[in-house]
């Protein structure tokens, strides 16, 4: 319990310091489109179509995060890894842009397989962060 007590303030200290610096950066500006809009734009796209895909993140970089994660539970609800690491290898992102997207949708997963156990239906369509 300690040891957990431990994580959680490290994570806390470390996300409070890093996160103005995420915030501050033109590249990782959040995502304002409302899950409406990105549904609308994510629906222009067949569902495999990688380069569809690819093309709206780097049109769309503050949601690029979101893109990403739309594309992954459209191609591989129970898996996102092996789909989240094609998405990532045709987008040329900046090493630490690709860290924050593969943790957002690491820590997305996590939560909505956590809310699909609790009896949610709905969690799985919903996007890492924004709006």
């Amino acid at each position: 319990m300690n040891r957990l007590k431990r994580q959680l303030s490290l994570w806390t200290c470390c996300t409070l310091l890093v996160l103005p610096f995420i915030m501050t950066s033109p590249s990782y500006a959040q995502c304002t489109m409302t899950s409406e809009q990105l549904d609308k734009v994510v629906a222009s796209c067949g569902s495999g179509d990688l380069d569809c895909f690819v093309s709206l993140a780097k049109d769309n970089m503050p949601c690029a995060a979101n893109i990403a994660w739309y594309f992954m539970i459209m191609n591989a609800p129970d898996d996102p890894n092996a789909v989240l690491k094609r998405f990532l290898s045709a987008v040329p992102y900046s090493y630490t842009l690709e860290k924050n997207l593969k943790d957002a949708v690491h820590w997305a997963d996590i939560a909505n397989r956590n809310e699909q156990k609790a009896g949610s239906e709905t969690s799985a369509n919903e996007y890492p962060y924004g709006q």
